[in-house]
């Protein structure tokens, strides 16, 4: 790095040029360059101003960008002729704003370099920074070092302050973090942090950030990127004159992880019969926050929280830096196989008095005792028997509804049990078992649906309007080809003649998909803070309405209200992301929104 100086002499003003990097590599040049920290207006004990010298050996042309809070405060054009040099003022847009950076694009190969100076009657004093590429800039675990820091406020000759910062990328996807470190003669004297958005530059004084170094000398300072994409600096200022210098800093790339680190994770218990709940225990060094497998959220960097596991599987772990990084840990969860219900098919019927049933059980359960109890018995004289895996009902003397529960014996996760329901009608009273039609919604001009139905103690069925001139039997399926919302009515007659029962099913035809619309659908909210209404528009039919929480960061709630198309969203206490998918669904079949909310 370089500093200018110009002394005032008694009969004459002397320019002198002071290049402390006259012995090594030459400058970095290129078509896209970076540099600073530079500055204009109001400083410690002076006023600065910034000249950017942009040289080449062939002609170029390009502008300088001004950056400072993560905007481009000013653009600035160059013309650069053959050997030339062209001198970039720092425009008025950064007068007074702070340390700021700069983005240099050419046409052609250029360097470049800035100085930063202050004007004072005994002479000019300034730092000089050079211009490099982008690929300078520092990664998350990367590390610079330099030594010759000097943190003192004494005036006497030879001593200096010195100030650390960095310069963060505009093309950083994170804010920049840097730890800054002081050794004293070997010995640590202090660790702090800056931290800068992209897009412009972080400062502080190294005896304010590190208050171990204040008032000593020949200090060395180590840096190591935590998050984002910068270049840490060091400039060290003559406390009489302000005349100052950058320290000369070495990088190692990848010199650390930035990872963080789980020191423990236990769930208990680690095995039982579903539905099991758990308590998941964890601590973590480094971590910004912990994800856990089956948690809403991002959770504390060591706490406990309670989960229910449905399913035998892992849990994760997941500990997140602010670099991004991430480290994980597993822990397994063995589930006991629940019991088999003993389903029976068929698990319902509708028959007349006096009259069998008869059905099975699963195969698994022949020869095992399986328990016989009724929760209703309304049919006086019903009876249910089991013989191997096969079961018999005969209904009783009386209507009414019986409701027969089976239990098995369990194993580690207790017994399961299943029902069989039997209504129980007068004999020759016509019943329909079910009418049905499928598809249950029609799209379009035309479509075809298969009606499906079954009758007891019916002679024949009639479906309007089904065109059938010698009807339907009792039990069966047809086809129908409908171009619009139709109402089918199934009539079905006695087998000894009177008059018939009837049911109807209506099938609505949709003539379009429709994709709901949220209102708001994309807010920004504090955690924890009150309800939020959301109205679904753009749907026929809210009543369909249905959502899904697909991701909740923030732990927040999504609710319908008693109106068809209002819901309420509730931020959780986390930050983060929440998204919800808005579902509207009908016979032309599905389409969503998503509705989400940045919790901070």
């Amino acid at each position: 790095m370089t500093h200018l100086r110009r002394s005032l002499g008694t009969a004459s003003i002397v320019f002198a040029l002071i290049a402390a990097g006259t012995l090594q590599a030459a400058a970095p040049s290129g078509t896209d360059l970076w540099g600073g920290p530079a500055a204009k207006g109001i400083g410690t004990n002076a006023t600065f101003d910034t000249n950017i010298y942009v040289t080449s050996v062939g002609a170029a042309s390009g502008s300088i960008d001004f950056l400072l809070g993560g905007v481009t405060l000013a653009s600035v054009p160059f013309t650069v002729p053959t050997y030339g040099v062209a001198v970039v003022a720092a425009p008025a847009a950064v007068d007074g704003r702070g340390a700021f950076l700069y983005h240099l694009r050419s046409d052609a190969s250029v360097n470049a370099w800035s100085e930063t100076y202050n004007d004072t009657p005994a002479g000019r004093y300034g730092t000089v920074s050079t211009a490099f590429p982008v690929s300078d800039f520092l990664a998350p675990g990367d590390e610079a070092w330099g030594g010759g820091a000097d943190a003192s406020s004494s005036s006497a000759a030879g001593r200096a302050r010195t100030n650390v910062g960095v310069l963060c990328s505009p093309l950083s996807t994170q804010g920049c973090a840097v730890e800054v470190a002081a050794f004293d003669a070997g010995s640590p004297a202090g660790v702090g942090q800056i931290f800068t958005v992209p897009g412009s530059v972080g400062q502080q004084s190294l005896a304010v950030l590190l208050p171990g170094t204040a008032e000593k000398s020949k200090l060395s300072v180590r840096f190591r990127m935590l998050t984002g994409a910068g270049l840490a600096y060091a400039i060290k200022n003559d406390n009489q004159t302000s005349d100052g210098s950058n320290l000369s800093l070495s990088v190692s790339r990848g010199a650390f992880s930035t990872a963080p680190v789980i020191a423990s994770f236990t769930i208990s218990p680690s095995s039982g019969c579903p539905p099991l709940t758990v308590t998941a225990t964890w601590s973590t060094t480094g971590a910004d926050h912990v994800n856990i497998t089956g948690a809403a959220g991002d959770l504390a960097t060591s706490g406990s929280a309670t989960l229910t596991v449905v399913s035998a599987g892992d849990i994760t772990l997941t500990a997140v830096a602010l670099s991004g990084a991430t480290a994980t840990s597993t822990r397994k969860i063995t589930l006991q196989p629940p019991t088999n219900p003993p389903t029976p098919t068929p698990s319902t019927a509708t028959v007349g008095t006096g009259q069998v049933v008869t059905g099975s059980i699963p195969v698994a359960y022949t020869g095992t005792l399986v328990t016989v109890t009724f929760d209703a018995h309304q049919s006086t004289g019903s009876t249910f028997t089991v013989n191997g895996n096969q079961f018999t009902y005969t209904a009783g003397s009386t209507i009414g509804t019986d409701v027969v529960r089976l239990t098995v014996p369990g194993g580690a996760c207790g017994p399961a049990t299943a029902t069989f329901t039997a209504t129980v009608i007068a004999p020759g009273d016509p019943a329909i078992v079910f009418f049905s039609a499928d598809p249950a919604r029609g799209c379009g001009s035309s479509t075809n649906v298969i009606l499906n139905w079954q009758t007891l103690n019916t002679s024949q069925v009639t479906i309007n309007p089904v065109i059938a001139p010698f009807g339907l039997a009792p039990n069966g399926s047809v086809g129908w080809t409908i171009a619009g919302t139709t109402v089918f009515t199934l009539n079905a007659f006695p087998l000894l003649g009177g008059e018939a029962i009837q049911q109807s099913i209506t099938v609505p035809v949709d003539t379009q998909a429709y994709t709901p619309l949220p209102t708001p659908n994309n807010i920004i909210v504090p955690a924890s803070s009150g309800f939020v209404y959301v109205t679904v528009t753009g749907v026929p039919d809210p009543t369909l309405l249905l959502y899904v929480l697909v991701q909740s960061r923030s732990g927040g709630q999504f609710a319908s209200t008693d109106t068809p198309g209002l819901f309420t969203y509730k931020p959780g206490p986390f930050t983060g992301l929440d998204i919800v998918r808005i579902f509207y669904s009908n016979g032309c079949g599905p389409a969503f929104a998503e509705f989400m909310a940045t919790v901070n």
